[in-house]
């Protein structure tokens, strides 16, 4: 048997991306959850390329391809968001509300639930084998426009995925190479996703239309898309799993013996700080450091840091962010700001990121933002 030139680069795009995905999945380097997250978006492709370069030799082939979903594309989306939050944020988790995104996965299994329909049809008696044209067409017709919101879903994931990443740099600059590491092999892994999401779209006007469809792909085939796919899979199977590998671990802190400070130098800090933030508003600052509290209270930063930690048992970002907190909840049931957003809210209070802002209220009140406000209105 010999397998076309394109083919055999699909099929060993599928070797090396179930082999990538393995080794993503297994690795101990890199954080556990970035690592399964980016292994399970590689085996996606890899499966999308299965399903295309796989030859058709005998009968079993051609129904194990008609039967089982290969190709599912409505998490990538989801994969890429999720990823390259959980590179980037050590608290991210994917919890129920993050799970929900993959509801929307039942779509790409609209076609082979058909199959199976008219299997059971065809054992039951429901329908004959002379149905099966009409069956095949109909799973046809239902892939080519299923495409629309799988594309539609992936590029606004993507979009969505790099004003993140925008606004995250802006929030917080990079100051370690391990951090700047990690901030440009996102800012790869999101250009290849668009440019590949415009050799899509280039591919799938022309595939919905019918006068065209038909026409693309006896002239190409589905080559122009999956190609791509393949080389897709090795750039972020490798690279991914390189860049994990490579990743440096954050050095222990250690642990140093407490100054011990007067009673008076503590209650005198203690209450200069409850008045930096009451009276003169200071966490209104997004980019309040305990640096400038220091030059404010004409204090030292040791003393303020020694005072927060070791007395009043919380870090800098915990005290500044209380007073932010309470200020939102003051700000959400304000009738004259009821035309700004929750985020717009977050950062006049001083939040300088959508993600801190959530974390933040999260746990300090045990509620997401929304539900907090659901509540004050019932």
């Amino acid at each position: 048997m010999t397998i076309p030139p394109l083919d055999l680069i699909l099929l060993l795009g599928t070797a090396q991306g179930f082999i990538l995905a393995a080794l993503l999945w297994f690795n101990r380097k890199g954080r556990r959850l970035s690592n399964r997250l980016l292994a399970f978006l590689v085996g996606l492709l890899a499966s999308a390329s299965l399903a295309v370069g796989i030859p058709i030799m005998n009968p079993w082939i051609n129904l194990f391809v008609d039967f089982v979903p290969l190709i599912i594309v409505m998490p990538v989306g989801p994969l890429v968001y999720f990823y390259t939050r959980s590179v980037l944020d050590p608290d991210f988790r994917l919890g129920k509300r993050e799970r929900r995104h993959f509801w929307p996965t039942i779509i790409d299994f609209g076609s082979r639930l058909m199959a199976w329909i008219f299997l059971l049809g065809l054992l039951f008696g429901a329908f004959e084998h002379g149905d099966n044209r009409k069956v095949g067409w109909l799973m046809d017709e239902y892939d080519k426009y299923a495409d629309i919101p799988r594309w539609i879903s992936v590029t606004a994931y993507v979009i969505v995925t790099y004003r993140w990443l925008h606004r995250f740099q802006q929030s917080n600059p990079d100051t370690t190479e391990p951090q700047r590491a990690n901030r440009r092999w996102l800012r790869q892994f999101i250009t290849v996703f668009l440019v590949f999401q415009t050799i899509w779209l280039l591919h799938l006007i022309p595939y919905i239309i019918p006068q065209t469809s038909n026409a693309l792909l006896d002239a190409f085939g589905w080559y122009p898309l999956y190609v791509p796919i393949a080389i897709m899979i090795y750039w972020f199977g490798l690279g991914g799993y390189l860049h994990s590998r490579s990743t440096v671990s954050p050095e222990p802190i250690r642990k140093t013996t407490a100054a011990v400070l007067p009673d008076e130098l503590i209650q005198e800090t203690a209450a200069g700080l409850v008045r930096a933030m009451e009276t003169d508003k200071l966490y209104l600052d997004p980019e309040l450091t305990v640096e400038k509290v220091g030059r404010h209270l004409q204090l030292s930063p040791k003393t303020i840091s020694a005072v927060l930690n070791q007395h009043l048992g919380k870090s800098f970002n915990t005290f500044v962010n209380e007073y932010r907190l309470e200020e939102v909840k003051r700000r959400l049931i304000d009738p004259t700001r009821s035309n700004l957003t929750l985020t717009g809210i977050a950062f006049e209070c001083g939040f300088n990121s959508q993600a801190t802002f959530q974390r933040t209220f999260k746990q300090m009140t045990g509620y997401s933002p929304k539900e907090y406000l659901n509540r004050q209105v019932v």
